[in-house]
């Protein structure tokens, strides 16, 4: 593997371990303390909202700085703003509003490095000699990789300490992603051509030129608004129905990290076995195929059962199903995306396709409260089953089997 890319891929490895940590730490922490899974929803809320509006705001400036130095600054502040999440629970007891604007914080400076990363990607492969579909299988299988170690680690160290404490290894692990990718990472600084330009159009003709290139493709129009919607119902599978289904079955916070283990165990073996298939599938047909049988199976399981294992082996088939999506959505996406407007064409997409996650958990906490977490789960998974058919209902998801943009690619093989 060429250099860079391990480097940039092992960055994010480590980065994503500890936001995978935070992910299990921080609604439990306001869900044990308060006693409340509007609380808890409320705190994934105020994680994710400045999350996708960072990355949305964020596109212009990557573009314009370039996605490496601006990944390195946003990494490095995320090691403070993570870190006095457990100064505040310590110090000064647990302040819910103190908590809350950390945790926003934190989720801003991730949007603005997760932007970055993400159009640092195709240039390093580009520099690597790598195709977009086996990078974009590599770094998926990074990120299933991750939750597989991440979860039940943080079940398992918010079983032996404070949840709190546990927040201290996501601090650590942006710094070690920053540190990373400023000393062996050589690509994604913005060139003469591009910073020229971006002065002379301004932030804003900038952004709408993002919009522009996203509304312009029908594909990504359907990409965004699946997603929009499955990612809503995902949030509130992992930071609601999960926490009270664990509560409730009295399972112990373990369980919390075992269930992301069994999904992340199936991810990666899934993920394995499509990087050795995928130039043989029809990408559109087993993209739809896995979506819709992936996507609301933990739902129904969390609904219909009480029993751990049957919830396990169900998250170990749903983690092979879900592998294919990540790199099917990403490889299209980098294809029909010119180089030049990635960080701003990216951030657009992303935010609109997370628009839904900063209210899944509270949504999901809300329909928790009021009708229970069985009815709750089962109302999920039926509206995941109604947005996941639509590769097979709209002719524009056909284009998923068509052969990149040849103006795209030429822009990624010269980046």
């Amino acid at each position: 593997m060429n250099r860079q890319l391990g480097a940039l891929l092992t960055a994010e490895a480590i980065s994503m371990l500890g936001s995978r940590i935070t992910f299990v730490a921080v609604p439990w922490l306001v869900l044990t303390t308060q006693d409340s899974a509007l609380l808890a929803g409320l705190a994934g809320l105020a994680e994710m909202l400045p999350y996708v509006l960072a990355g949305l705001i964020g596109g212009p400036i990557v573009d314009r700085v370039g996605p490496r130095p601006t990944a390195v600054v946003a990494d490095t502040a995320s090691v403070l703003a993570v870190a006095g999440i457990p100064l505040v629970a310590y110090c000064d007891g647990m302040s819910l509003t103190a908590l809350m604007m950390l945790i926003a914080l934190a989720g801003a400076l991730r949007g603005f490095g997760d932007a970055a990363k993400r159009a640092l990607l195709p240039r390093t492969l580009a520099a690597a000699g790598v195709s977009t579909e086996r990078g974009t299988a590599m770094y998926d299988g990074i990120c299933r990789a991750s939750t597989l170690v991440g979860l039940p680690l943080a079940g398992l160290l918010i079983a032996a300490s404070h949840p709190a404490a546990v927040l201290l290894f996501d601090a650590l692990s942006f710094a070690a992603s920053a540190l990373i990718i400023a000393t062996a990472v050589r690509v994604g600084s913005a060139d003469a051509a591009a910073l020229a330009q971006s002065r002379e159009q301004g932030y804003a003709d900038a952004l709408r030129d993002g919009f522009r290139c996203v509304r312009s493709d029908r594909l990504i129009l359907g990409v965004m608004s699946m997603l929009l919607v499955t990612n809503m119902f995902d949030q509130a599978f992992a930071t609601v129905f999960v926490p009270v289904w664990v509560r409730d079955g009295l399972h112990g916070p373990a369980a919390l990290g075992a269930i992301g283990t069994a999904f992340g165990l199936g991810a990666v073996a899934g993920n394995i076995l499509y990087t050795l298939l995928a130039p043989r599938l029809p990408r559109r047909r087993t993209f739809g195929i896995c979506f819709f049988l992936g996507g609301p199976a933990q739902l129904l399981a969390l609904a219909l059962s009480e029993r751990v294992w049957m919830v396990l082996v169900t998250a170990a088939c749903a983690g092979a199903l879900m592998s294919t999506v990540n790199p099917i959505l990403m490889a299209a996406v980098y294809r029909r995306v010119p180089t030049h407007l990635h960080g701003r064409a990216i951030s657009v997409l992303i935010a609109v396709s997370w628009a839904g996650i900063p209210f899944g958990g509270v949504v999901g906490g809300w329909a928790t409260d009021l009708l229970g977490l069985r009815t709750a789960a089962l109302v999920a998974a039926g509206g995941y089953l109604a947005v996941t058919a639509a590769p097979f209902v709209f002719p524009a998801w056909r284009e998923l089997d068509a052969h990149p943009r040849a103006d795209a690619t030429a822009a990624v093989a010269t980046a």
